[in-house]
């Protein structure tokens, strides 16, 4: 497939992992070496398609900083497969516990069927209601960042709600930053003004969102942040590029 058409069908993917979109964004973007004003676009176009992807919003900020563009989208592919976030709640989720998941605004999280498939002695929840009434086993929800700053995290609207509830009820409260996800505040403000915008990509803006303190939830689950540069490609007023 030439490369503009798998990043054409990366912009019009819906309901794939985050994680899964920006593994392929950077295989196809690596190839740009030499053509910064085709990185440039390209980037931008993905971001209007997908502009609560918090990884996508990484992946593109590593890649225009980067002084070798192909061994950079090599490093990113690295990075995000291998999902410590997941494999770290398959490790630290109490024996018995019931768990709920509050996915990421992004849509397609893997998280729910991830740990389905890793722990056998967990009950998964079908929504954080199902946490409240009280039983003997510990109870967890998780709520899924799709983009974290330094202070908040972007959440579909509602979830603050949700983790007040869930408090309330005596249920602990983790919050999941996986590899990717965590922007300096500069960048996550790009996001979140991005996101408020009406685009190109279907249903956008039909999800509304909301910013939640980090603090909101009682434990924080990141076991491998990677830094991310201060991209200036992406920090154009909204509507400016």
């Amino acid at each position: 497939m030439h490369p503009i058409e798998r990043l054409r069908a990366v912009a019009r993917a819906r309901e794939v992992d985050q994680a899964l979109l920006a593994r392929e964004a950077a295989a196809v973007l690596g190839s740009f070496a030499g053509d910064l004003p085709g990185l440039v676009t390209s980037c931008r176009r993905l971001i209007d398609r997908h502009p609560t992807a918090g990884a996508l919003w990484w992946a593109c900020a590593r890649l225009l900083a980067a002084s070798d563009l192909r061994a950079e989208a090599r490093a990113i592919d690295r990075d995000l497969r291998e999902e410590p976030a997941a494999t770290a709640l398959s490790l630290d989720l109490p024996e018995g516990a019931v768990v709920a998941v509050v996915p990421d605004h992004a849509g397609g999280s893997d998280l729910r069927d991830d740990l389905c498939a890793w722990r056998d002695d967990i009950v998964v929840a079908h929504g954080p209601a199902a946490l409240h009434a009280r039983r003997p086993e510990p109870r967890v929800l998780l709520v899924e960042a799709g983009a974290a700053g330094p202070g908040g995290f972007l959440a579909t609207e509602g979830t603050a709600d949700e983790i007040a509830a869930a408090r309330d009820a005596g249920v602990a409260v983790w919050l999941v930053v996986d590899v990717g996800r965590r922007l300096p505040a500069a960048l996550f403000d790009a996001l979140v003004a991005r996101a408020g915008l009406p685009g190109p990509a279907p249903g956008r803006g039909a999800t509304p969102f909301e910013v939640v303190p980090v603090s909101a939830a009682e434990r924080l689950v990141e076991p491998c942040r990677i830094d991310c540069p201060v991209a200036p490609e992406l920090l154009r007023a909204p509507g400016g590029w």
